[in-house]
């Protein structure tokens, strides 16, 4: 397998530089799919790398061409995916998307408002995509929203971040790679001093779950896509999370919504809580695969 970094200036509507890493199986298939990893709030495209190197290891008899892991908010996405500007066409592509946590609301919207970039299925991986007028919709945002606000942000060294997050919070479960990752990738300097603070602040990532854009316009667009019944929705979910029972009415939203669909479907992880890609990297590439056996199987267009 190997890597490269893409990197393009502001364009279609985004004022920002936007990055993706690339990563091109041993045995790419011209004819094969492109895969395009959307990951949750405050992490990092790298964040995927475990992920990818577990499904590329074991994929066959899927064909695929190529792996893309994007800095995924709704802007910087279709910018890249609308550009030419780094050699490669994504019209041309077999695109399938597949996001994670808070990465699903960006890849809902981006299907609803620019229905340009065709997908040909989508993958959900333990979205954040709230039932929209209820409230423990309104409670989990809060609930998110007060964890991102009160998290502590910055240490005096990447020795002590590591020594913290290896033992505290969400990190404490990821694999140890993955969490190598985010110390890496998921914090930048402050200074010259050697202290590090988070690269999303937590006032950015509190901003995403106090938004109203978070919750009735990507639920609608889950919706719709359910009742259209057309593009192949998959959803790999797990049960059994960290909210304590705070998210099951989430969930059940979910696997109803996706479960009515004839061109769907619902796996359930039993292992790996809501971080599961990061936790179980193993495990949730084995489900990704089930996902994209169906695709495969069902056929897809250009």
């Amino acid at each position: 397998m190997q890597s490269r970094n893409f990197v393009v200036g502001p364009c279609f509507g985004c004022p920002f530089r936007t990055e993706a890493l690339r990563f091109v199986p041993a045995q790419s298939y011209d004819d094969g799919l492109t895969l395009l990893l959307f990951h949750a709030m405050n992490l990092h495209k790298e964040t995927f790398k475990l992920l990818i190197t577990a499904l590329l290891q074991n994929i066959s008899p899927v064909k695929i061409k190529e792996v893309w892991a994007i800095g995924s908010t709704l802007a910087a996405a279709y910018a890249f995916l609308s550009t030419t500007s780094h050699g490669v066409d994504f019209s041309q592509r077999k695109l399938v998307g597949i996001a994670h946590s808070g990465g699903s609301t960006g890849l809902m919207m981006l299907q609803k408002l620019h229905p340009e970039v065709q997908f040909q299925a989508l993958i959900l991986m333990d979205p954040g995509i709230l039932p929209p007028g209820r409230p423990s919709s309104v409670k989990l945002a809060g609930l998110f929203n007060k964890m991102a606000l009160t998290k502590r942000d910055t240490w005096a060294s990447i020795e002590e971040a590591r020594q913290e997050l290896s033992r505290k919070g969400a990190y404490r479960s990821f694999a140890p790679a993955a969490l190598e990752s985010f110390l890496e990738f998921g914090l930048r300097d402050v200074d010259d001093s050697g202290a590090v603070t988070l690269t999303c602040s937590k006032v950015q990532e509190a901003a995403y779950y106090a938004s109203d854009d978070m919750t009735v316009p990507p639920a609608e667009a889950l919706i719709a896509l359910s009742k259209e019944d057309r593009l192949p929705v998959h959803l790999i979910v797990c049960l059994k999370d960290e909210y304590k029972g705070m998210s099951d009415e989430m969930k059940a939203f979910q696997v109803d919504t996706v479960g009515k669909m004839t061109c769907g479907s619902v796996q359930v992880i039993e292992r790996g809580g809501h971080m599961f890609p990061q936790v179980e990297p193993k495990l949730t590439a084995g489900h990704l695969r089930n996902a994209l056996m169906k695709i495969s199987d069902r056929g897809v267009r250009l």
